[in-house]
């Protein structure tokens, strides 16, 4: 992967595999069902192990959202979840962000 710095290790193929399955999840529940007031999915990088960050644009307020999940916990319930606004937009859930991809991290790893 050029670009990316030599101290980047590739994720495991099993934990890579899980999280195209996951993301294929949740982009075809954004893609098949939006609507103008759903968090719009921008994009997802693999952040360890059994971790993803997947990244949200709210459409209600000039916010990006980093949400912190496992890998293998991530199933209808969770994307159910993402995909309404209030539950993103829920202050006590949010940390503050060192991330430039996003204003505020929401941890859903306990999820």
């Amino acid at each position: 992967m050029s670009g990316m710095g030599p101290n980047v290790n590739n994720p495991e193929p099993a934990i890579e595999q899980a999280a195209t399955g996951c993301l294929l999840d949740l982009v075809s529940s954004f893609v098949t069902t939006h609507v103008s007031w759903k968090p719009l999915f921008i994009g997802a990088v693999i952040t360890g192990e059994d971790r993803m960050r997947l990244y949200f644009r709210s459409p209600e307020r000039d916010r990006t959202y980093g949400v912190d999940v496992l890998i293998t916990n991530t199933g209808p319930g969770l994307l159910g979840a993402l995909v309404s606004p209030a539950f993103l937009a829920n202050e006590h859930m949010h940390q503050p962000s060192d991330d430039p991809h996003c204003d505020v991290i929401v941890d859903l790893t306990e999820y």
